[in-house]
């Protein structure tokens, strides 16, 4: 019994031992502090991705318009409502409104006259597909370079072969990285660039040693005090976890509802069942002799 238990204790203290060690060399990654509810950080990490980021990393499980309709049409939605209640207020139309009317409209709006007309002729099944119109026309123009598609798949432009030229490996896709890594470990890795001669790109990173990838931020870390180059990598890092998972968005607020709705029903249950147990305890239901 005691050779059994000297036994455990020296597998214990062993066991303790190598976690410790492993624990003291493993990175600590900074908090990412992203929310994925944001739609003003969604918006800017998606440009920021498209123009530092597509050029080597695809997100092919995501589509253009699914972009759009996520992340921009609620603001082309807003700001419709905005001007149709200063139309039926008869309220002067400010330039955001007539912007918005016409795209709503898909004619030029000018004036409070001419919106009013439309008003009486236009369906609202009319007005919500010209939104739609309207969103996947400035997705394509501010985030489609190519001869893509507004449906088509996110894909990068590099083939295979380049890449594997300039960089040893084809660089991985992006679509699921969030899920997998970890939004903590992007942005720490977006951060964590440090210079080093002796690699091909002259940099190494604090997170992934001998990476292959060039520091292709470093403009903007130049460029940009440090507090507005973090915001950009939060950002950028944001947009990672929306695409691991875009249901996220609808996710979150539909389970607050849900357990909203059972907390209610949970209230009128319990008075239920002290209704019906108030009829078992004084007898009404207690069997005969």
């Amino acid at each position: 019994m005691k050779k059994q238990l000297h036994t455990a204790l020296i597998t214990v203290a062993i066991l303790t031992f190598c976690f410790n060690v492993f624990a003291a060399t493993e990175i600590r990654l900074d908090h990412a502090n992203t929310n994925i509810n944001d739609k003003k950080s969604l918006q800017r990490g998606v440009k920021l991705f498209m123009n530092y980021c597509l050029g080597c990393h695809s997100i092919q499980f995501m589509r253009y318009n699914r972009i759009g309709k996520d992340l921009f049409l609620n603001d082309v939605i807003v700001a419709y409502e905005k001007a149709k209640v200063a139309v039926l207020n008869n309220q002067p139309l400010e330039h955001s409104d007539l912007v918005a009317l016409s795209r709503a409209f898909d004619n030029k709006i000018t004036n409070l006259n001419q919106a009013k007309r439309f008003f009486a002729k236009i369906s609202e099944e009319e007005i919500e597909e010209n939104l739609i119109k309207t969103t996947d026309k400035e997705v394509r123009e501010n985030l489609i370079f190519a001869d893509e598609k507004i449906g088509s798949l996110i894909t990068s432009a590099m083939s295979v072969s380049d890449a594997n030229q300039w960089f040893g490996n084809p660089p991985p896709d992006l679509s699921l990285v969030s899920r997998s890594k970890g939004v903590d470990w992007i942005y720490t890795y977006l951060r964590g660039f440090y210079k080093d001669d002796s690699r091909v790109f002259g940099v190494n990173n604090h997170v992934l040693a001998n990476t292959s990838m060039p520091n292709i931020l470093w403009q903007l870390k130049q460029d940009k005090p440090s507090k507005e180059f973090d915001q950009d990598i939060r950002d950028i890092t944001n947009f990672l976890d929306y695409v691991g998972e875009p249901a996220k968005l609808v996710r979150f607020d539909l389970g607050i509802k849900v357990l909203g709705f059972l907390f209610i029903l949970f209230i009128f249950s319990y008075l239920l069942k002290k209704e019906y147990w108030k009829d078992v305890k004084y007898g009404k239901w207690r069997a005969k002799d």
